[in-house]
């Protein structure tokens, strides 16, 4: 590329840079598609640009580095002989038992010394002088993480490691326009597409953070939108907590461990603070040849598709379904409401959990929606006495508000429509997604059609 061009490339993408920060910065949260396309759009340009002007990574085939990755870990001190890394079909790389393995069993054992934690970024002489004078960083370490690990991605002690992550990821950092438009009639959407605002964020704040720093250039001359978000998925898709030696959670990456792949059980990670290392446990009895699994914690669906670049095929008993609801501001009794709202603990604006521990009228629910319904003449009725949240419960008895019924079984029905499973073709995670969503819409519905 001739001087000229790359200058006006450079030029370009300072200008765009300049101007994502400026429109990722001028709202906390998206709430509607609108508000995302221009943050898309100008994302997608800096991004076209800097394929231009930067060296694209090689893809490496990971495989192919494992037996170098094995040696390093033997190198220091993991036994790896209760299992080895093998391919599993709709899983990718996982841990396959290599003997008959029972319940409860320790197979494999990682040293502090082999972890990847944010003291290990503090003790790092040549990266912690840009964490301390940074605020961001410093209360961020899970960006202070990603960041670090473009640090070390040249070369570094954790190079086997490295090189052994994957070069992509299923995250929604990684979807193209037509992924996060069919997600448009998902209750996940807004929390996606601010997600992607966040990081777009980050990336333009550390862009401009690198640039004015002369001991940091190479990472500087490497950083790019690209890569960020490649270990920003790292992080987010393998990060545990783990306690330091003072007994303090800190984030950290556990070469080999991560390679577990998720199924629903119990917590089988524990920290030996005397013996300072961490120690993976079975869930269950496993047989030789059989792929050994860890639970990654109890979340949404919606949840594991955003962290973590999948959706569980297994029911999952800890997903539901986040209920957007909202005064609308034209309503005659919008300062009332929102006052009486914020008197019980409650937003004019918010997103509440539909069931709750399998119970389909969440409390806060039942509360928003009756004083949604309310006419201006009870909310001022209700103010003037006090009414205390107990009270309010006994006066509009959830048992009996056919009110409150029907108008959340007239905003689910919409909801299910809005999903249209009739359009769901491509078997991949997206639809996994709406297809959950969809399920637990229709459970709701069916429990508001029981008699009270």
């Amino acid at each position: 590329m001739d001087k000229k061009k790359k200058r006006q490339l450079l030029e370009n993408r300072e200008d765009l840079i300049a101007q994502l920060y400026q429109e990722c910065r001028s709202m906390n949260e998206i709430i509607k598609w609108s508000q995302f396309e221009p943050i898309h759009e100008k994302l997608q340009k800096v991004i076209d640009i800097e394929k231009e002007l930067l060296k694209v990574n090689p893809v490496c085939n990971r495989e192919e580095n494992l037996n170098v990755f094995i040696g390093w870990l033997h190198s220091n001190g993991i036994d790896t002989s209760s299992f080895e890394i093998s391919s599993f079909e709709n899983y990718g790389l996982g841990l396959k038992a290599t003997r008959t393995l029972s319940s409860d069993e320790c197979f494999l054992t990682v040293p502090l010394s082999m972890i990847i934690t944010t003291d290990t970024i503090m003790n790092s002489s040549s990266f912690s002088p840009l964490i301390d004078k940074d605020p961001l960083l410093r209360s961020m370490p899970n960006v202070a993480l990603a960041l670090f690990l473009l640090h070390e991605r040249p070369q570094s002690k954790w190079q086997p490691y490295i090189d052994i992550l994957p070069t992509d990821f299923n995250t929604p950092l990684y979807f193209n326009y037509d992924q996060l438009n069919r997600l448009k009639s998902s209750a996940a959407l807004c929390d996606i597409l601010t997600h992607i605002q966040r990081i777009a964020r980050q990336y333009c704040y550390l862009h401009n953070l690198l640039k004015g720093q002369p001991t940091h250039s190479k990472l500087a001359e490497n950083f790019s939108y690209d890569a960020y978000r490649w270990a920003v998925s790292v992080v987010s898709t393998r990060q545990n907590n783990i306690l330091n030696d003072q007994g303090v959670p800190q984030l950290s990456l556990i070469p080999v461990m991560d390679f577990l792949n998720h199924e629903f059980g119990q917590e089988c990670i524990h920290y030996d603070l005397k013996l300072r290392q961490i120690e993976c446990q079975t869930m269950k009895n496993i047989e030789k040849n059989e792929q050994i699994f860890m639970f990654y914690g109890k979340r949404t669906n919606a949840e594991y598709l955003l962290h973590n670049g999948f959706v569980p095929h297994q029911p999952n008993p800890y997903d539901t379904y986040l209920l957007k609801l909202a005064l609308s501001k034209t309503d005659k009794g919008f300062e009332e409401k929102s006052q009486l709202l914020q008197r019980y603990g409650l937003e004019a604006s918010d997103k509440y959990l539909l069931f709750v521990d399998d119970e389909l009228f969440n409390p806060a629910v039942f509360i928003f929606i009756k004083i949604f319904l309310m006419s201006l003449d009870d909310v001022t009725n209700v103010l003037s006495k006090n009414t205390a949240m107990d009270e309010f419960f006994n006066i509009y008895a959830l048992d009996k508000d056919n009110d409150v019924r029907t108008f959340l079984r007239t905003r689910i029905q919409l909801f299910i429509r809005s999903l249209n499973i009739a359009s769901f073709k491509n078997n991949d995670l997206i639809d996994h997604l709406l297809m959950s969503e969809h399920e637990i819409l229709t459970r709701a519905l069916k429990k508001l059609e029981l008699p009270y």
